[in-house]
């Protein structure tokens, strides 16, 4: 989904979400919508990366501890695991949610996200507070999902590495472009040239 910051892209996601299964914030589901329905297959499992994810971690607890809630069964060498390959070394493992940075809590956001395995992801801006290594490292890990994923960003290497359908909000309408995004791009420089 690209468009201009304000043309809906949020607001659309946090509609579809709404009511979806799987992990969703208390917040998102009382996000209030004007009409429509939305029904999620019974297979579907949704995992939700906020724009705005700071209240989504809970304060005063580990990274490792606040991990450990959606996966009570997980052994603290599979989530120290989990918490390395998203660039927590060490004892990073152990400092407070109070003091993680945005491109920290992000990260901790994506380790939750790997942890719960969703068969479809809803990322909103993930790549906002996010360092050009972990940027890297997330489309790779979007490359190789074998999910369907929604992605909202203005990370134009990201869309052209992992999109596949292009959404673009414009005008209070959504073109709907089903290609590649250099595909995209020729199809609007056409466009423009027979206008």
């Amino acid at each position: 989904m690209i468009g201009r910051n304000g043309a809906g892209k949020t607001t659309l996601l946090k509609s579809l979400i709404r009511d979806a299964t799987g992990y969703v914030d208390d917040a998102e589901r009382q996000f209030e919508i004007d009409s429509g329905t939305v029904v999620w297959g019974p297979e579907v499992s949704v995992g939700y990366f906020a724009q705005d994810h700071s209240d989504s971690i809970a304060k005063g607890t580990t990274a490792i501890q606040w991990l450990q809630q959606f996966d009570p069964h997980a052994t603290h060498e599979e989530l120290r695991g989990l918490l390395g390959r998203m660039l927590f070394s060490g004892e990073d493992a152990l400092k407070t949610t109070d003091t993680l940075s945005g491109g920290e809590s992000a990260r901790l956001i994506f380790c939750r996200l790997m942890l719960q395995k969703p068969n479809f992801m809803v990322l909103d801006e993930p790549t906002n507070h996010l360092d050009l290594e972990s940027i890297n490292a997330l489309n790779i890990a979007l490359q190789a999902y074998k999910g369907t994923v929604l992605l909202v960003t203005h990370d134009y290497d990201v869309i052209d590495e992992v999109a596949t359908r292009i959404w673009h909000f414009e005008d209070g309408g959504i073109e709907d472009f089903k290609g590649v995004y250099s595909e995209y791009l020729s199809y609007t420089q056409e466009r423009e040239q027979v206008s």
